[in-house]
C-alpha cells in the first residue's frame, strides 16, 4: 500500500516540477518579443479499484497551453520593425522552403536586401503594384538595392496668382528684356537620363481680351535660358472678370525641346492653376519625372506595404507582408526560437495581408511585448512551492511507514 502511495506521491511531485519549468519559462521571457505564455495541463491517473469504485493513481501531464492573447505594443527604432495589432502571425521561411509563423516582428536587412525574421528565417509576402495591390505568389520580401531609373518629365503646371494691377506691356517677350514681361517662374525638369533643366515661363499682361476674356496674359518658355530648337513654347492666357483663366489653360499641343544626348523633351503644359485678381503676383511650378535615386530607406504601413525611398525624392511600393491566421492557434507546436509550426490541430494557414479577412493589421516602428503577467507567474510560483512542500511531506510520510514495516520485519 505503502509503495502504491510512494509512485502517486511520485507524480505529484513530478507534475509540479513539469508546472514550475512553465512558470520558470515564463519568467525568463517576460522581456522576450512576441513571446505567448505558458501553462501545463494535468489530467488524473486511475489508481486501484477499492469496493468497485477506482481511486487515483497520482497526476501527469498532458499537454500545454499557450495563451494567444494580445501583448502590449511599444515603439521600436527600427523602420523595417513591426508588430500585429489583433489576429495573425508573420510568416518566415526557412532556406529549405519550410514556413514557421511568429507574432515577433523584428525585422532587418540582408546583404542583398532579403528582409530576415529575428530567427534570420525569411520574411514573406506579395509582390505589389504602384498602387500597392499585392499579386502573384507569396515569395520571400526583397528590397531592390539597384538605383531607381530615371524618368523624363512629361507634364509641367502653374499654380497661383498674375497680378491684376499689373501695367499693359506690348510688343513680343523677349526674356532677355526685362521691361517685356511683368513677372516669371521657374520649374525643374529632367531629360530621359535623369538630368535636370530649367524651363523658365515668362508672363505679359496683353491688356483687353475679347468677351468672355476680359483680360489676356502672353507667355513664352525657354529652357536652361534658350528657346532655340523649342516648338509650341509660347501662348495666351486668357482671364474672365472674376480672374478665372476661361482660355489657354490646356494648351492643344506639348511643348517639346531637343536635349543633347538624351530624348527629346514633351512637355503638357497646365496653366488652370492660375488666377488673376488684384493681389500681387505669386506663381509656383512643378513637373513630372525624377532623376536617378538611390535606395536611402525601408518603411511599412499599416497594411503592411514595404516602400523604398530613394535620394530623388520618390517612393516606391515594392512589396506587402503577409499575415497567417489559423482556425485553432491552439494546435499550433512551438518550435526552434519560439516560431510556431503548423499541425494537424492547428489546421492549414489562411496566409493574406493585414485588414483582410480575420487578420489584424500591421502597427509600424513598433513591436508586441511579451504577454506574460509577472506577478501572476510569481503568485504561481508560490502556490506550487507549496504544492511541493506537501508532497514532499506525504513522501516523508510515506518513507516513516516503510521504515516501521522493515523494522517489524526485521525483529
Amino acid at each position: 500500500m505503502a509503495g502504491d502511495s510512494l509512485n502517486v506521491t511520485q507524480t505529484g511531485l513530478q507534475g509540479i516540477e513539469t508546472a514550475m519549468q512553465a512558470v520558470s519559462d515564463n519568467l525568463a521571457n517576460a522581456q522576450t518579443t512576441g513571446f505567448q505564455s505558458e501553462s501545463v495541463n494535468f489530467e488524473t491517473l486511475l489508481g486501484e479499484f477499492v469496493a468497485g469504485n477506482a481511486l487515483g493513481g497520482g497526476v501527469s501531464a498532458n499537454g500545454v497551453s499557450r495563451d494567444f492573447s494580445q501583448g502590449g505594443i511599444t515603439q521600436a527604432n527600427s523602420s523595417t520593425d513591426m508588430a500585429i495589432q489583433g489576429n495573425g502571425f508573420f510568416v518566415l521561411q526557412d532556406q529549405s522552403g519550410t514556413q514557421m509563423f511568429s507574432r515577433n516582428g523584428q525585422v532587418v536587412q540582408s546583404a542583398d536586401g532579403t528582409l530576415l525574421g529575428f530567427n534570420g528565417q525569411q520574411l514573406m509576402g506579395y509582390s505589389v503594384n504602384s498602387a500597392g495591390t499585392p499579386s502573384g505568389a507569396l515569395a520571400p520580401i526583397v528590397i531592390p538595392q539597384g538605383v531607381l531609373a530615371p524618368s523624363a518629365s512629361t507634364t509641367s503646371s502653374l499654380s497661383g496668382n498674375l497680378d491684376a494691377t499689373s501695367p499693359v506691356i506690348s510688343g513680343a517677350i523677349n526674356p532677355a528684356d526685362s521691361t517685356t514681361y511683368n513677372t516669371s517662374v521657374s520649374v525643374q525638369v529632367h531629360d530621359s537620363l535623369g538630368n535636370s533643366h530649367v524651363m523658365t515661363f515668362y508672363f505679359q499682361n496683353a491688356g483687353p481680351g475679347t468677351s468672355p476674356v476680359a483680360q489676356n496674359w502672353n507667355w513664352t518658355a525657354t529652357l536652361d535660358g534658350s528657346a532655340t530648337g523649342l516648338t509650341n513654347n509660347s501662348g495666351t492666357v486668357g482671364f474672365d472678370t472674376s480672374g478665372n483663366i476661361v482660355s489657354g489653360a490646356l494648351p492643344g499641343s506639348a511643348l517639346t525641346a531637343p536635349i543633347a544626348g538624351a530624348a527629346n523633351l514633351s512637355l503638357n503644359l497646365n496653366f488652370s492653376g492660375l488666377t488673376q485678381f488684384a493681389s500681387g503676383t505669386a506663381t509656383t511650378g512643378t513637373a513630372g519625372g525624377n532623376a536617378v535615386g538611390n535606395p536611402q530607406g525601408v518603411s511599412i504601413d499599416r497594411n503592411g506595404v514595404v516602400s523604398v525611398s530613394y535620394s530623388n525624392g520618390q517612393s516606391v511600393k515594392v512589396a506587402q507582408v503577409a499575415v497567417a491566421t489559423f482556425s485553432n492557434v491552439e494546435g499550433l507546436q512551438l518550435g526552434n526560437a519560439g516560431a510556431y509550426v503548423q499541425t494537424l490541430t492547428s489546421g492549414q494557414p489562411t496566409i493574406a495581408t493585414a485588414n483582410t479577412g480575420s487578420a489584424g493589421s500591421i502597427r509600424p516602428n513598433s513591436l508586441e511585448n511579451s504577454n506574460v503577467d509577472t506577478t501572476s507567474q510569481l503568485v504561481n510560483l508560490v502556490v506550487l512551492q507549496r504544492s511541493y512542500q506537501a508532497s514532499a511531506k506525504a513522501l516523508q510520510t510515506q518513507d516513516s511507514i516503510l521504515g516501521t514495516l522493515m523494522q517489524i520485519q526485521t525483529q
